[in-house]
């Protein structure tokens, strides 16, 4: 996927907020450099100027080694995936005070239990968007038995529309493909033309721009919050 520098730079911008890693944060780096959130973790965090604490490949799959490493180095944010969380126990890890999560589907039990001790964010989004399209601060009052929290509001500059297979936009509630525009939008598949002109097509609501087709079915509630439904080849 060939990623654009202004995308990287939106990034940057929309997800400094969320991630919260300025001068005096530290940012536990999980991701494998092999994997697209490991740019979140690096752009984002170095652009504002927080310390960056890279877990090693052992540290990652052993959750007693990473939450040493956690405390011993006053990790106060990590972007990290749902699984994590859940073999971690949040008293070995009382310093992060931010964790936002993403590229697994949250459960409210999981989201419930972290919430209770610390901010937790979810977030959606695809390489083609360069990572993260769509970010929710969860509330406090989350319950166990709630359905799974939803996976945000559009970043700034980013769209989001859930369209039927006609390209119409669906109804709050409704379930349908979702789509994205914006400065984020890879510039397509490295020599895959026929890829690229699949899965980024013109966009019928911004004249001259194009959007993403992302595979995933998500739906609108009544307070503008997206929620994923889905695989549309499932």
């Amino acid at each position: 996927v060939a990623v654009a520098h202004g995308g990287l730079s939106n990034l940057v911008a929309a997800m400094g907020p969320v991630l919260g890693a300025g001068p005096g944060e530290v940012t536990l780096q999980f991701a494998s450099f092999s994997f697209d959130a490991s740019v979140l973790d690096v752009a984002v965090t170095l652009a504002a100027g927080g310390t960056l604490t890279i877990a090693t490949e052992a540290e990652r799959t052993d959750p007693e080694a990473l939450a040493r490493l956690i405390r011993d180095a006053g990790v106060t944010v990590a972007s990290v995936v749902p699984s994590l969380l859940s073999v971690l126990d949040p008293e070995s890890v009382p310093g992060v005070r931010n964790w936002v999560l993403g590229a697994e589907r949250l459960t409210a039990d999981l989201a419930a239990r972290w919430r209770a001790r610390a901010g937790v964010w979810n977030t959606y989004g695809p390489t083609e968007a360069t990572v993260i399209s769509t970010a929710v601060a969860l509330a406090p009052d989350l319950h166990p038995e709630d359905a799974p929290p939803p996976i945000g509001r559009p970043l700034a500059h980013t769209g989001v529309y859930v369209l039927d297979a006609f390209l119409r936009p669906v109804a709050p509630g409704a379930v349908g493909e979702a789509y994205l525009t914006g400065p984020g939008l890879a510039r397509g598949y490295t020599g895959r033309p026929d890829l690229t002109a699949e899965r980024f097509v013109a966009c019928p609501f911004l004249p001259g721009q194009r959007m993403y087709r992302t595979g995933d079915l998500a739906r609108w509630s009544d307070d503008g919050l997206l929620h994923f439904a889905g695989r549309a080849d499932d």
